[in-house]
């Protein structure tokens, strides 16, 4: 559920006691399996969350960009406060 709803930290905490309590007791096939269910279900949504996460990143990369060739059009310098001004 925790990583369902993206909280990475609670998905991190989990794996840590779940390591700790594999390496003080031996668990039944049954047990076993599931972990690896879940493990798989975590696997995916971090692929998810890793492709949602590179998408937004591309297109802030193509807006800054954008803003840039707008800043050039307008005469600005790369140096200034990142706004943009009209200058007539």
């Amino acid at each position: 559920m925790a990583a369902a709803q993206g909280e990475w930290n609670r998905v991190d905490h989990y794996l840590r006691l779940r390591e700790n309590l594999l390496s003080q007791e031996a668990l039944s096939l049954e047990h076993r399996t599931y972990m690896v269910r879940v493990d798989r279900t975590i696997a995916e949504r971090i692929k998810v969350a890793q492709a949602g996460l590179a998408s937004l990143l591309d297109e802030a990369a193509k807006t800054r960009q954008r803003l840039q060739g707008l800043r050039r059009w307008n005469g600005a310098f790369s140096s200034d406060s990142g706004t943009i001004e009209r200058h007539i």
